[in-house]
């Protein structure tokens, strides 16, 4: 076989059913025509990793972990293949896990379970390809990408966030090479130094895929999902939204951190660390280019994107000495470090300093941020707007776009403003408010800073979401 290697990654609406996994045979059967081996980088079939949570909050409810094995029985008869293959170690999978996790086994016990997911997604798609006559061979991906410790994170965040090199390993693509298959591996999951399973966050299939491109020097990720590639916002709350044709790496990683949902923030920083291409295409509409990343693309300046990222926390931390107060800010940072979390945004006025935090990125449950706030009221006043979204406009001298935004400002009027955030890199502008209409300044701010549908005055914007559909 060639010694070329792509990597196609699939999302869970891309393996959930007989049809998905036709289209993936497809694939797989024009990458080896065109001279490729392929790694299949898959993640659990849709709504699985839910499932799989809500079971590891009640690991005493048999009823879902029921719902979890017919669910997949569903899926191997559609593909036509043995229970056999998959049923008795799944289910012996799922009750050591939610027995670990009824005797308190903790974050560890938890990732376990929740990449059960992945693992009975591609043992039973291996199964069907290997019926479809492709030479493939299953490789669990804890054996491939271990998760490097980091001390300063919270257990929540280190068992369930992990990250990996994506340094190219030269003995892992000369032991690949010499496999003379194609590879099929699990998607957001990855192994421990000491041999056990951690995860790499949601939507960590994607960064699976660029690690694993990263490791065999790959001639690029492919990511499969269910729609075209990247828009200029989220197409079911700005309908005019246009796919966007081509990014570099760092548009595309403010777009994806900053709450673009199709491509994972930690797969851009992943491939842009190998300067390995990334495409985004709809597995339903495999006809179309979709979204290119890249070293070098799009000279194209302004604003190119707004996105929004929901459940944010900002907290007002005020200290009328704050002025005179040597080391005030250096002790609130050490709080926020001791507690393992992440700072998203930071303001600073006289007596007032307004921190912006992801609370799903940061693994925050109530517990824990009450636990942060009580430490943090030990130095100042502290005020919590729990429910709040960040609206983004990402895109090259995003600061040239001010002067623009004047017909969107009465938004403001009704609404408050938080936070306003630009960064240092001048490729986002964020702009914090209370969840609720935020949807309403998304559409407004589109309709001032991107081309309306139609207009061709730049190739950097392709045809609306509404055109692609019926495409």
């Amino acid at each position: 076989m060639a010694q070329d290697w792509v990597v196609l990654k699939f999302g869970g609406t891309s393996v959930a059913g007989g049809s998905q996994w036709a289209t993936i045979a497809a694939l797989l059967q024009q990458r080896q025509a065109q001279g490729y081996r392929v790694v299949l980088v898959c993640s659990a079939v849709a709504g699985m990793t839910n499932e799989l949570t809500v079971l590891a909050d009640s690991p005493d409810c048999q009823q879902i972990r029921q719902r979890i094995i017919e669910r997949h029985r569903g899926l191997s008869a559609d593909l036509g293949v043995p229970e056999a293959d998959w049923l008795e170690s799944a289910t012996h999978w799922l009750d050591r896990c939610t027995a670990d996790l009824r005797q308190g086994g903790g974050f560890a016990s938890r990732a376990e379970l929740l990449a059960a997911g992945e693992w009975l997604s591609t043992r039973i798609g291996a199964a069907y390809l290997r019926q479809q006559s492709f030479r493939v061979r299953w490789e669990d991906a804890r054996k491939v990408l271990v998760a490097q410790p980091e001390p300063d994170l919270s257990p929540a965040r280190q068992w369930l966030s992990g990250s990996c090199t994506a340094a190219e390993d030269r003995d892992l693509r000369a032991r690949w090479n010499k496999l003379d298959t194609h590879v099929i591996t699990q998607g957001y999951i990855a192994g421990t130094v000491d041999g056990r399973t951690a995860l790499l966050g949601r939507g960590g299939s994607d960064t699976s895929a660029a690690l694993i491109a990263g490791r065999l020097s790959a001639r690029r990720v492919e990511i499969w999902t269910d729609v075209p590639g990247l828009f200029s916002a989220d197409p079911r709350l700005v309908p005019e939204a246009r796919l966007l044709a081509d990014l570099n790496y760092a548009e595309a990683l403010e777009m994806a951190a900053s709450g673009a949902k199709v491509v994972h923030a930690q797969c851009i920083r992943a491939a842009a660390a190998t300067a390995t291409a990334v495409i985004i295409r709809a597995t339903n509409q495999p006809h179309l280019l979709g979204t290119r990343i890249g070293p070098g693309l799009a000279g194209f300046l302004g604003v190119k994107a707004i996105t929004c990222q929901r459940g944010m926390v900002v907290l007002l931390l005020q200290n009328l000495d704050a002025r005179r107060e040597v080391g005030f800010l250096a002790g609130v940072f050490a709080t926020f470090r001791r507690h393992g979390v992440s700072i998203d945004g930071v303001a600073t006025s006289e007596t007032t300093t307004t921190v912006a935090l992801n609370a799903p990125a940061n693994q925050l449950d109530r517990a824990a941020m009450d636990a942060l706030v009580a430490d943090l009221a030990v130095q100042c006043r502290v005020t919590v707007y729990a429910n709040c979204v960040c609206v983004n406009l990402v895109g090259s001298s995003v600061r040239t776009c001010l002067g623009r935004l004047q017909s969107a400002m009465a938004f403001f009027d009704a609404h408050p403003l938080l936070m306003l955030s630009q960064s240092a890199n001048d490729l986002c502008l964020s702009m914090l408010v209370e969840d609720g209409g935020h949807e309403a300044l998304m559409q407004a701010v589109h309709r001032a800073l991107i081309p309306p549908p139609g207009d061709d005055s730049s190739p950097v914007f392709g045809r609306c979401w509404s055109e692609l559909v019926g495409a």
